[in-house]
Formats: structure tokens, C-alpha cells, sequence
């Protein structure tokens, strides 16, 4: 029978000058079936079945607060996702942590793939690691389901502060008024990466703050031209000679939100997606491929964004902080930067942020050691070798306004678009990626793919969505 292994350690494969690598400490071997695993994500529609010693969980106190600071000792497991360089970076943390303490040891697995997958099943199975970094699309729908520890008097007994993080970071997986997370990792604002030379060359303006929609529409123009200097809209153009301007955003929803639209509004429990300000800005990303063909999703057979970027034939990109250190390695022929969103029709700036949270497993066999773990990882040390390194935006300000992550002379200059406040979160309800992957992909694919306009799916997306909403559990 096939089986999926719920545990594979992984070390670095390409170690960062410096870095010390452990050998994998053995584990307990466990596959579960792929039936098995099948059957665990069916069962997150009801609660989680988890080994746990009251709310604290296995060695933690009965208010949940757990043993004091200092006392907990013993092995931690700690589960995330990633490849051999983001592994490097985790090392570089995992040995911060034991090089100011003796008492825990971090054990580190990587899951290779189908994370959230894997963690559930190893929860339904009654051996869950002590700590896992949860993707913010699916964090809530652990919490709900029953699979994350309330850490919240923990939080509270070792004073960690709201107002010593970015604080609309810091509550984007809050619920029901309590924490189940610490830190919010992994996350930042997604900016637009440029290439500076490629748009001087045309004789555009290079994007700066305060620029639109419009301007990115005139840049993308402007730099897409074939080996012949052929535009897009031309017949003849040959896509495998050219330059492109842009790509169609995966990440669509802060480009509604900068025309003053919004997605769901969870107060009134309803789906908006069908006003007149989305309907537009749907409209637009679809011109910008199908009508004025400026993207590389365009034309067939074209290489994908980051590919493009680093052989200069891409002028613009929306992309997340974690691109940068593939840029800052491979990128070695032009200058290249990063803005941060251009503004709608309120003329106001707008970006996106998302984070994954660091939690706490139900049934974690040691969970005052884990935090401890935790709080390194939500510190000052771990923050600023995550975001000296390209890993991810320190939620700590203290480390995201340091010298040595502002100023590191590492491209690209304008770091703090990475780090401005003026975001939004999305509507993460624990029903997200029910409405993602069952209603929303599959009919704005519609739009992508340029078989119907905006204002003709937009109000069905709309419709399919309430119908769901109108059972949903407020948070």
C-alpha cells in the first residue's frame, strides 16, 4: 500500500559561509496511508483529535500559562516548510537559540511539501511536533478545528507587547480576542521589484511613491517590445525576443482595495466583490493580459516572472520579500529596486500584508520549552537574521528598523517599502480557503482567461460566496 511519510528531516544542502550544520536527530517513524491523510483533511470539518494534559497541553500548567521562563528544558520539534537555502537561515536562528542556552535543543524538519497536510495528520495521529509554522491561509481553520494552543497568558506572564511589533501585524490571526500565535512570521508587505535600467532605456518613469495604476500600465507599454522593437498589439511580434512590462498579479486583492473596494465585509457577512469599484478593478488586471497584452501571461510559452526578472526582461513584478535573495544573488547586469503599491482612484496608498503564525501544537509533548523557543523566534536576534538574510520582514521594530536590516548596502535600496505601515490584512476566516479553491480560483479564472468580462463574473463570485456566508460562524 502507498504510504506518505508524515516526518523527513532535512539539513542544508547548500550551507551559508559560517553556518554549522547538525545531523538529523532520529525520529519515530510513522506514515500514515494516503487514504489516511485524505480522510484527516475531511475531518478538519470537525475537531481535531489531539493528546493534550489540560489547556496547556502536555507539562504546561492548568491556566495554560506554563512553567515560568528559564525552568523548561528538554527537546522541542519544530516543523516548517522550505528549500536548502530558506533551511541555512533557519539553522543560523536554531543555533542563536542554543548559543544562549543550554537547557533546550531544537529538533528542525522541513516538510518538503504538503505541509499543512502532513501537520494535521500527525495531529489526528496523536504525535504532532511542539511548535509549527501554520500558513495564514489556514491558521484559523486550525484553531478552529481545535489544533493550536490558546497562548495567550503566556504572552501576557513574559510581557511581550502589541506596541513592540508592527502592531496590524501582530493581531492578523487574532481570534476570538485571544492569540494562538507568536510571532506572526514569514510575512511582509508585497511590493513591485523594477528594473531600473530596462525602464531608463525606453525612456519611462521609474516608479516611485506616490505613482498609479495608470503609470504602471504606461511603464509595462513602454517596455514591451520583441528583438525588433515590435509592440504586442503588432502581429508580428515574437514573444521569445521580447521584453515585458509586468505580469498579472497572483496576489489580485490589494488592487481592489486601492480603488476603495473591498473583498468581504465580515461585519455585515457579505461578499462585495460585485460593487462597481471591484468590477473595475478586476476589469483592469484582465485588460492589462488580453487587451493591451503588456504581460508575460500573454503569450504562450513564455518563462515565469522571477525567470524573466533576472535575465532583465521584465520591468515590473509584484512579488513578495522572500524573491529578494534569489535577486540578490543571480541578478548581475542591471539595477533593479522595489516600490511599494501604486495608488487607485482614492489616491491613497494601499499595500498588502500577510503573515504565517509560529503555534503551538495541541498535544505537544513539550510546550513550555517550545515557547521558549517561540519567544526566541518573535526576538530580536532571530527577527534580525530573518530579514538580514532575505528570509522574511521583522515583525519586531526594534529589528526592522535596524541599521544592519535597513541599511545592510545589499540591494534592493529602498527596503522600507517592505516595512510600510499603510496595509491591509486579508479576511483569513477559518472558511478561506474553502471559498479560494471552490468558488473564487475557479471563476476568476474565468476572467483571467479572458472568457468573460469582469462585470459578468464578479456578481456570481458574489453570489456563490453569500451563500456560504450566511452560515459562517463571526469571529
Amino acid at each position: 500500500m502507498d504510504s506518505i511519510a508524515l516526518w523527513k528531516t532535512s539539513t542544508p544542502a547548500v550551507p551559508l559561509e559560517g553556518d554549522t550544520v547538525t545531523q538529523p536527530m532520529p525520529r519515530r517513524a510513522r506514515c500514515a496511508t494516503r487514504r489516511e491523510v485524505a480522510g484527516v483533511v475531511g475531518a478538519l470539518a470537525g475537531p481535531l483529535a489531539v493528546a493534550a494534559c489540560g489547556p496547556g497541553g502536555a507539562g504546561g500548567s492548568g491556566d495554560g500559562s506554563g512553567k515560568a521562563a528559564g525552568s523548561a528544558a528538554g527537546t522541542v520539534r519544530y516543523f516548517t516548510w522550505g528549500n536548502a537555502f530558506s533551511d541555512a537561515i533557519e539553522q543560523k536562528v536554531i543555533d542563536a537559540f542554543h548559543a544562549k542556552q543550554d537547557k533546550v535543543k531544537v529538533e528542525f524538519t522541513n516538510s518538503q511539501s504538503e505541509h499543512f497536510t502532513k501537520l494535521t495528520a500527525a495531529l489526528a495521529g496523536g504525535d504532532p511536533p511542539d511548535t509549527a509554522l501554520v500558513d495564514g491561509y489556514d491558521i484559523r481553520a486550525l484553531i478552529k478545528r481545535g489544533g493550536a494552543q490558546d497562548v495567550t497568558q503566556r504572552m501576557q506572564r513574559d510581557g511581550i507587547k502589541k506596541e513592540d511589533y508592527v502592531e496590524s501585524w501582530f493581531d492578523e490571526f487574532l481570534y476570538q480576542g485571544k492569540y494562538y500565535n507568536h510571532p506572526n512570521m514569514r510575512g511582509s508587505s508585497a511590493s513591485f521589484f523594477y528594473n531600473k535600467d530596462l525602464i531608463e532605456r525606453v525612456g519611462g518613469k521609474v516608479p516611485a511613491e506616490g505613482w498609479t495604476l495608470n503609470d504602471w500600465l504606461e511603464i509595462s507599454q513602454k517596455t514591451t517590445r520583441d528583438g525588433r522593437g515590435m509592440a504586442p498589439t503588432q502581429g508580428s511580434f515574437d514573444p521569445a525576443s521580447a521584453t515585458f512590462g509586468t505580469e498579472r498579479p497572483g496576489l489580485w486583492w490589494p488592487f481592489l482595495w486601492v480603488n476603495g473596494a473591498e473583498l468581504i465585509d465580515l461585519d455585515k457577512n457579505v461578499c462585495v466583490l460585485d460593487s462597481p469599484a471591484a468590477i473595475e478593478s478586476l476589469q483592469f488586471l484582465q485588460d492589462l493580459v488580453h487587451k493591451h497584452k503588456v504581460t508575460r501571461n500573454s503569450f504562450q510559452g513564455v518563462a515565469g516572472a522571477a525567470e524573466l526578472f533576472v535575465q532583465g526582461r521584465l520591468a515590473v513584478v509584484y512579488q513578495w520579500f522572500t524573491d529578494i535573495p534569489r535577486y540578490r544573488t543571480e541578478v548581475k547586469d542591471f539595477e533593479w529596486d522595489t516600490v511599494v503599491m501604486p495608488q487607485g482612484k482614492q489616491r491613497k496608498q494601499v499595500g498588502l500584508y500577510k503573515g504565517n503564525g509560529e503555534v503551538l501544537l495541541s498535544g505537544a509533548k513539550n510546550p513550555d520549552a517550545a515557547w521558549e523557543f517561540m519567544k526566541h523566534l518573535g526576538g530580536y536576534d532571530a527577527m534580525l537574521i530573518y530579514g538580514v538574510e532575505g528570509r522574511f520582514v521583522p515583525a519586531l521594530k526594534k529589528a526592522n528598523q535596524a541599521p544592519e536590516f535597513i541599511r545592510s548596502g545589499k540591494p534592493p535600496k529602498n527596503l522600507a517599502s517592505f516595512t510600510d505601515p499603510r496595509v491591509k490584512t486579508l479576511p483569513l476566516m477559518p472558511e478561506w480557503n474553502d471559498f479560494n479553491r471552490e468558488i473564487w480560483t475557479p471563476n476568476l479564472n474565468r476572467i483571467w482567461n479572458n472568457e468573460a468580462p469582469a462585470k459578468e463574473v464578479a456578481p456570481e463570485i458574489a453570489r456563490l460566496t453569500n451563500e456560504v456566508l450566511r452560515n459562517r460562524e463571526k469571529y
